[in-house]
């Protein structure tokens, strides 16, 4: 088996595209909560949080991501 250089929490290939995902669910998230009927039921506010978190963790990731090629490689030490 072959070593990746991805990363586990990785959740994109490119930061960009990463930022592109978390974009349009955080405005599905946030369109969502917007439009909630007050006695609507569970189904909706849950709805809601999945697509907020989930466009939170796509940002999450592709600022991890940017800063992690930011930093420079840490020298071994002998």
């Amino acid at each position: 088996m072959e070593a990746t250089t991805k990363p586990w929490w990785q959740l994109t290939r490119t930061p960009a595209f990463g930022f592109v995902l978390g974009g349009l669910w955080l405005l599905l998230g946030v369109l969502r909560w917007a439009w909630l009927e007050p006695g609507g039921g569970w189904i909706a506010p849950t709805a809601a949080t999945v697509f907020t978190l989930s466009g939170l963790a796509y940002l999450a990731s592709s600022t991890a991501v940017v800063l992690r090629r930011r930093t420079p490689a840490a020298e071994p030490h002998d």
